[in-house]
């Protein structure tokens, strides 16, 4: 897990996690974004790989972030968007 220096000093640590969109076929990042979701254990949504699809304009990702011990064992969260496209 990576972790970044908080205020709270060294012991604090603080999970960032996000999504990229990458064009495989020319291997380049088109799009990224953070993504500040936490499961009930603390851990970012994104913390394992997960699972995003998409039906029309509508986007559903689930992801199942904590190890079966932690927090209320191994959840799957969850997380739907309508979005626009561009024009």
């Amino acid at each position: 897990m990576n972790t970044t220096r908080t205020r709270d000093g060294t012991t604090a640590t603080y999970e960032l996690g996000g999504i990229a969109l990458i064009d495989i076929s020319k291997q380049t990042l088109l799009r990224d974004v953070p993504f500040q979701q936490w499961s009930t254990a603390g851990h970012v949504a994104t913390r394992k790989p997960f699972k995003m699809t998409a039906d029309g304009n509508h986007l559903t990702m689930r992801v199942a972030p904590d190890n079966g011990d932690e927090g209320n064992g191994t959840e799957i969260l969850t997380y739907e968007a309508t979005v626009t496209p561009t024009q």
